[in-house]
């Protein structure tokens, strides 16, 4: 008589124990529509500030600045992390006493925590913007229609051109009645305009030139502090490299041979220096191993950023062009960019001419320096031609000698072999292969 065993229980047990520990043990929400970002805010901001969408003026499109009435405008900057390492914010809002005590007695009832994770550790930092370039494009109006001319610019009242900026941002409306805001951008309209007294209002008029001369303004002020080291390198150095034309073969190898010779004529008990170059490096390094390490620092960064070879002031020159071009790239619209640059290179405000020679000249030496590394391609082309054939025929030679020396080991019955006629015989192979 069989008996029926019990059921084993393990595998039930298994299977509750991954169940409960892959479970989590807080449920999180779902991932919001519009959720919370970081902003970096300036101090001693009014209650009246607010962030308020206004047209950018370089796309002319929608974007967020902060208005204070008391400090002016700011924009927002993302600093964002890099996509190779990812991070995240965790948002909460602050601690307050209740909760500080509700952490000290462990028998308290606790409150649920309230915060958010980010996916993404993105921060917006306020930054102050000139208000000029937020009342410029109310200044300086596009066309109407593709192709047609830009409407002529007549003299008209600060408050006109402020209401033609709340025509486009509905959000500056309420900021558009403060005085303190009024005064502020009458001021930088005053700035960059033509004046005239009309009863008892100014009427304004945009003046390029003087528009120009407030960005040359904002131009220096960055080339004082210093463009980024990667502008500085690309767009000024790299403009600024003198080409290296190349070199003639036979001169080279005739220097070569001069060395060859001289180093032939030092005795090996010596260390034989043949070139200048190497005498200065032979004596860099004796000087290195004996300097501390405050001057190794000093001779690498030298050796690191070598001089700008150009004539005195045409760097200078290229540095404030390159922080105008920036500016204008960034807050000026593109009518307005293209006619100010145009404008500043026959301004005499700023003579650009010195640095347009400059940059001719290295232009042309460009192209002689192309003509001649193309010249010299060809004939180098040339030379591995001759050389390629001289090796396929000694290539040959040494195969031809081989074939000789093995024809010259064989014995009588295999050259007796070779010349038996084997046509219609089969091989020794085809009596092995499967049926």
């Amino acid at each position: 008589m069989k008996t029926r065993g019990r059921p084993s229980t393990k595998a039930k047990e298994a299977k509750f124990e991954t169940e409960t520990s892959t479970a989590p043990k807080t449920q999180l929400g779902p991932d919001s529509a519009n959720p919370p970002q970081l902003f970096i805010l300036p101090q001693n901001l009014s209650n009246e500030a607010r962030i308020a969408t206004l047209q950018n003026p370089r796309y002319a499109n929608d974007s967020r600045y902060l208005i204070c009435p008391e400090n002016g405008f700011y924009e927002f900057t993302k600093v964002a992390a890099p996509k190779t390492s990812p991070r995240s914010w965790l948002l909460s809002a602050s601690q307050s006493s209740e909760d500080r005590d509700d952490v000290k007695e462990p028998n308290a009832k606790r409150r649920k925590p309230s915060g958010y994770v980010t996916k993404n550790a993105n921060m917006l930092v306020a930054t102050a913007i000139d208000p000029l370039f937020i009342i410029l494009p109310a200044l300086t109006p596009l066309a109407t229609s593709k192709g047609s001319e830009a409407p002529k610019k007549l003299f008209l009242s600060g408050d006109d051109y402020i209401e033609k900026i709340a025509a486009t941002s509905s959000q500056f409306s309420g900021f558009s009645r403060m005085k303190s805001i009024r005064d502020l951008l009458e001021e930088r309209m005053a700035a960059v305009c033509d004046t005239v007294e009309a009863g008892d209002e100014n009427m304004y008029r945009l003046n390029e030139e003087k528009l120009l001369g407030e960005l040359l303004k904002k131009a220096k002020i960055v080339c004082e502090k210093g463009l980024p080291p990667s502008m500085e390198e690309k767009l000024v150095r790299k403009a600024l490299d003198v080409p290296v034309l190349s070199i003639k073969r036979e001169e080279s190898s005739t220097h070569e041979l001069a060395k060859e010779e001289d180093a032939a004529d030092t005795p090996d008990t010596q260390t034989s220096v043949s070139t200048s170059t190497s005498t200065t490096t032979s004596f860099s390094e004796a000087s290195t191993a004996v300097t501390s390490f405050s001057e190794n620092l000093t001779e690498s960064k030298s050796e690191a950023v070598p001089p700008i070879t150009a004539p005195e002031g045409v760097a200078d020159l290229l540095r404030l062009r390159t922080a105008l071009f920036l500016i204008c790239a960034a807050y000026l619209g593109p009518h307005v960019a293209e006619s100010v640059m145009k404008l500043a290179a026959s301004s005499t405000t700023v003579d650009f001419a010195p640095l347009e020679t400059h940059l001719a000249h290295l232009a042309k030496l460009r192209q002689d320096a192309l003509a001649s590394r193309s010249f010299g391609d060809f004939s180098r082309k040339r030379a591995l031609a001759v050389e390629d054939g001289e090796t396929r025929a000694e290539k040959k030679r040494k195969e031809d000698e081989e074939e000789k020396r093995k024809k010259a080991n064989e014995s009588r019955g295999v050259k007796a072999l070779k010349k038996v006629n084997v046509t219609g015989m089969k091989k020794m192979s085809d009596f092995f292969k499967k049926k």
